[in-house]
This record gives C-alpha cells, sequence and structure tokens, in this order.
C-alpha cells in the first residue's frame, strides 16, 4: 500500500480554512517568517494574507523594493491555489508578471489572491498587494502554476 504524501503547506491550508482559524501567523517557511505573514482570511480559491517588510528589504530612498513585493504576490497566489488542490498535489510558479502600481512605504501591506482556473496540469491564478486599509493598489499580479504530485520529488 502506497502511503500518500502531501504538501505541509497545503494540509495547513485545508485544515485552518475548512475550521474558520483566520488572522494567525504563517511560520510555515522562513521567507513567511521573515515578512510576518499571516492568513487574514480565506475560503478555497481565494487567500488574504498580510505582510510586513523587514528593514533589509527597504531601499535608500525610504521604500520597499520591487523583489519583497513580488515574493508576497507570488506566496499568496500559491497559497489560493494549494487551497484548491486536493491531498497528495502541490504546485510550483512557472510564470509569473507584477506590475507595480505605487510604492509601498514600510508597513503593513495585504495582498489577495484568487485562482481563475485549476486544469489537470496548470492553475492560474491573479493577486493584488494594497495598504492596509486597502484604500492603495500598489502592485497587482498574475501567475501559472504547474500542478504536481507531491511524491514526484521522492526518490524512486
Amino acid at each position: 500500500m502506497q502511503t500518500i504524501v502531501d504538501n505541509p503547506d497545503r494540509a495547513f491550508l485545508e485544515c485552518v480554512i475548512s475550521e474558520a482559524r483566520f488572522d494567525i501567523p504563517l511560520e510555515l517557511t522562513a521567507g513567511l517568517s521573515a515578512l510576518s505573514a499571516r492568513l487574514v482570511k480565506g475560503q478555497p480559491g481565494t487567500v488574504e494574507l498580510s505582510f510586513e517588510a523587514p528593514a533589509t528589504t527597504i531601499q535608500g530612498n525610504g521604500v520597499v523594493c520591487g523583489g519583497t513585493l513580488m515574493t508576497m504576490l507570488d506566496y499568496a497566489m500559491a497559497f489560493a491555489v494549494l487551497s484548491k488542490l486536493p491531498c497528495g498535489q502541490t504546485c510550483a510558479t512557472t510564470s509569473i508578471t507584477v506590475n507595480m502600481q505605487a510604492a509601498a512605504r514600510p508597513s503593513l501591506l495585504k495582498a489577495v489572491a484568487s485562482v481563475e482556473r485549476v486544469g489537470r496540469q496548470i492553475a492560474f491564478a491573479k493577486a493584488e498587494l494594497y495598504d492596509p486599509q486597502r484604500e492603495l493598489l500598489v502592485a497587482s499580479a498574475s501567475a501559472t502554476f504547474l500542478v504536481m504530485a507531491v511524491n514526484r520529488f521522492q526518490a524512486a
């Protein structure tokens, strides 16, 4: 009998979304911890995350660097896709397009991501990054993700 291996991030999202546990820290990876990421709310296919850019990501002119903003958007879209996948499946970003709309000062930022479609091998998602009051659109993104079995990464 083969044991089903799961992506721990996907399993975590399934658990907290099904139990409606929100506004919780996302300390699943060092990157999420460094960004003080939190799951604000979610449902399968849609998540809202909050982030705080660390001082190491601030440019000389006092705004958050674009790479950090892109990372926040990528995390949000990946989590939205993971929240739609069944046990044993995972995803990986294959293409991402980010449009910067406004400079982001070091503060709490919120990313809202949703899945447009999940196919057999490819998923499509979009996200927007806002200031805490969701009055200023900082950046928007769209991405495609490869959908695959987690056990694809295990040695035979």
